[in-house]
């Protein structure tokens, strides 16, 4: 499962960053714009864009088959995406590559509440913090190759092709992988399927509200999605329009904060496992709103100038440049702490009869949640204000978020949700 995801994660970031440097840049054409930087938060809307118009189907399918077959079938469909999106960027039709684009934000939906609905199934309940950070680690991690290799390769001569091989190869090792996943009878194998997808969605999150706890780490984790989405949309005209560097330092700024937040991600990993750990939670993404400040005023000292635009070399090897990189890994890897309790939260709280239709859920709400942090972007491009404004407005929003979790914990004890914390003994797959 865990290399499924990962390998799956890679040719989803793969594919979307060489759109996301290629079109700036001027290698890949977007016939529908007529000013190419605007493309670019039409683009990164189209995967959470995607995942809304199909979670309502995909929870039900989740709940309904057994967790390998569901693996098994959505892995498939990726590969088979790969190949045209291969095809696309071989032969150089940009619109098909996009069209792809949106496609495997249709595969994530159906995947993704198989995916996180399974882990409950498959470990402890006291195991779920842990497991979600190394879940969370792989994801990040292959998120960061992906930015490699999407922004690297496209930029090269016959980038197209090296592109298209690699999304074939990551598909093919994320299918073989799903071969061997364990199986864990369905949730509600007699669940009737209803293809209304606005009244699966009021459903879905009827579900959500009459959970016990489950709302509060579910829109924690959307918000997440709204920030990061906003960040990684925006860092390739920050790097070109804040830093004046060249688009290899783009690349490489994204990838600074997937190293980050896989970083926090192992660090979420080594939370104890008798507690809930929404303390760490809430300190963490405190931190990371005061460290996105320091990257507002960090970026001038590490900027070159249009004339004289900031290599890749040059980047890292300043003092200024290195200390940049530093806070950036730093405000990622913090929110990569943020992110884990709150999935496990939601995973234990989620009653087993509906687990994946709540995921779905989520999966939902992170892509509702993604969109405006995409289209975020056109308020930049619409008034050419300084691209540095964005971690200003991110890190306003952190606090608030801590704001909101510390004056929960004041009301609530920390945990009150969570007693199945207690039942450290309770063996994975036992309800199968």
């Amino acid at each position: 499962m865990w290399t499924a995801l990962s390998f799956g994660t890679f040719a989803d970031n793969t594919l979307r960053q060489a759109l996301l440097i290629g079109i700036p840049a001027g290698i890949i054409t977007t016939p529908f714009f007529t000013d190419a930087d605007n493309a670019l938060p039409f683009i990164g809307a189209l995967l959470p864009l995607a995942i809304l118009i199909f979670s309502s189907v995909s929870g039900q399918l989740a709940d309904k088959y057994e967790t390998a077959f569901m693996f098994r079938r959505t892995k498939f469909a990726e590969l088979l995406l790969m190949l045209t999106a291969a095809i696309a960027f071989a032969s150089g039709i940009g619109w098909l590559a996009i069209a792809m684009l949106f496609a495997m934000g249709a595969q994530s939906a159906f995947f993704s509440p198989v995916r996180v609905g399974a882990m409950p199934k498959y470990l402890k309940p006291n195991e779920l913090v842990r497991g979600n950070g190394l879940c969370n680690a792989g994801l990040f991690t292959f998120i960061l190759l992906g930015y490699m290799a999407g922004g690297a390769l496209i930029v090269q001569e016959g980038g197209g092709f090296m592109v298209g091989a690699v999304l074939i190869s990551a598909a093919s090792i994320g299918f073989l992988a799903a071969l061997r996943t364990p199986k864990a009878a369905a949730n509600a194998p007699d669940l009737k399927l209803s293809f209304n997808g606005v009244t699966q969605t009021v459903r879905m999150f009827k579900f959500v509200f009459e959970g016990r706890g489950v709302a509060p780490p579910l829109l924690g984790v959307g918000v997440f999605y709204l920030l990061s989405t906003a960040v990684t949309v925006i860092i390739p005209l920050y790097g070109r329009d804040a830093l004046y560097a060249e688009p290899l330092v783009w690349a490489a700024l994204n990838g600074l904060f997937a190293i980050g937040a896989g970083i926090g991600a192992v660090t979420a990993a080594s939370l104890p496992k008798a507690k809930s750990s929404l303390g760490a939670s809430t300190l963490a993404i405190a931190c990371a709103g005061v460290a996105s400040f320091l990257v507002y005023c960090l970026t001038p000292l590490a900027a070159g100038s249009e004339a004289n635009p900031v290599s890749l070399a040059s980047f890292f090897s300043s003092a200024s440049g290195l200390s940049l990189t530093f806070i950036l890994i730093l405000t990622a890897a913090l929110a990569g702490v943020y992110i884990a309790p709150l999935q496990a939260a939601m995973q234990r709280r989620a009653a087993p009869a509906v687990r994946a239709r709540i995921m779905a859920a989520s999966a939902f709400a992170n892509a509702a949640f993604a969109i405006p942090g995409s289209l975020s972007l056109l308020a930049i491009t619409a008034t050419g204000v300084d691209p540095r404004l964005a971690f200003i407005a991110v890190g306003v929003a952190m606090l608030i978020i801590a704001g909101i979790m510390f004056a929960r914990m004041r009301a609530l004890p920390e945990g009150l949700y969570d007693e199945m914390l207690s039942s450290a003994d309770e063996s994975p797959l036992q309800n199968d």
